[in-house]
């Protein structure tokens, strides 16, 4: 699929996309090798674009794995063959902005080109990517941008389905129909136990107000303020860190515990149902709100990510990933609480500013 946008191009649209030289959990390394080695693939037959230059185009997608788990991180690829006159613009993650393509979401990409024997360039991107879909992940079409001068071609690669496999054993047993109800005799013993529980209450009831009568109102029970948000997290994170994660069978405890403390603190501080809802979700409520930053929502998605890549996908990560996961979620905490108390002080200045009456402008 193909459509042209005449006139003069944008600087967004004219600039070629940086990548992102950080690794991402001990994968940086081999997500290199991998577009490296993906960029010296014979070029397959394809159809073609005839421009009026007589220049030819090909973009291609590729999925790098057979089929894929829930939440298994996977690598897709698109290439693009243009004549070395023109640049092309693939697209890339932005730091706080999620980037998806249909049921898949992009967690990193590295570009890299070529020349060919024949004059031609092939241009390439690799996505580290990951998917919840059940059944079938479908992968919606790529866009490409070719530039030419003033002349931007958007080129949009096929759509792929790619097969989930499913965590349930190919011998489980369909769920078996309701057993037929038992009859069982009558029996006075539930009025014996009723009457009973009656007593009872009405004990409970006359002990109470006889209680509440003679309390002597000197002796009234001290307050205990609660916890602040930040505290309670850092508490469930010292805690948490004594986990020992050379034993696989912690996994699941540590990462749904990470996630859980995440979230309340979250639902405590910023008022976001953290608890209640998916990670996207979360991210998108986040989003709405005036802080915290784009950064830091972005690094708070990438923890959930992980977390969620154990609890439902029975991922096992190197011990080594739940360490720096720990420092990475007290970084997160430090910064939203640092926001919000800065954002509270602000409030406070204005209140106290419209209510001083020396700033208030009276009506002639």
């Amino acid at each position: 699929m193909m459509r042209r946008i005449s006139g003069a191009a944008s600087p967004a649209r004219r600039a070629f996309f940086f990548v992102r030289t950080g690794t991402v959990r001990g994968r940086g390394i081999g997500m290199c090798l991998l577009w490296l080695a993906f960029a010296w693939i014979p070029w397959p037959a394809a159809g073609q674009d005839a421009s009026p230059g007589h220049t030819t185009r090909e973009v291609r997608l590729y999925v790098l794995a057979d089929s894929v788990a829930i939440g298994e991180q996977f690598f897709l690829a698109v290439t693009a063959r243009h004549d070395t006159t023109e640049t092309i613009s693939f697209p890339l993650p932005n730091d706080g902005e999620a980037l998806a393509f249909g049921d898949v979401e992009v967690l990193e990409a590295a570009i890299h080109e070529r020349l060919l024997p024949d004059g031609m360039q092939v241009d390439s991107s690799v996505y580290l990517a990951t998917s919840f879909a059940l059944d079938t992940a479908h992968v919606a079409p790529i866009p490409v941008g070719f530039t030419a001068g003033d002349d931007v071609l958007i080129v949009q690669t096929d759509s792929i389905w790619i097969p989930v496999r499913s965590f349930v054993p190919e011998d489980a047993e369909d769920i078996r129909d309701l057993a037929p109800l038992v009859a069982f005799p009558r029996s006075i013993w539930w009025i014996v136990a009723g009457i009973t529980l009656l007593l009872l209450l009405a004990a409970g009831i006359a002990w109470w107000i006889r209680r509440r009568r003679n309390r002597d109102d000197e002796h009234e029970t001290e307050y205990i303020p609660p916890i602040p948000p930040d505290q309670e997290a850092y508490d469930r994170l010292d805690a948490l860190e004594k986990t020992d994660l050379s034993d696989q069978r912690n996994m699941p405890f540590f990462y749904d515990e990470l996630s859980g403390l995440l979230r309340t603190y979250v639902a405590r501080r910023l008022h976001v149902q953290a608890l209640e809802m998916t990670t996207g979700e979360t991210v998108a409520r986040l989003r709405e709100q005036d802080m915290p930053d784009s950064q830091t929502i972005s690094r708070f998605r990438n923890v959930l990510i992980a977390c969620d890549y154990v609890k439902f996908a029975d991922g096992r990560p190197p011990a080594k990933q739940g360490k720096e996961l720990i420092g990475t979620s007290r970084s997160i905490i430090e910064t939203m609480e640092m926001q919000a108390r800065a954002a509270e002080e602000a409030a406070a200045e204005e209140t106290a500013r419209n209510s001083d009456p020396r700033f208030t402008v009276s009506p002639e």
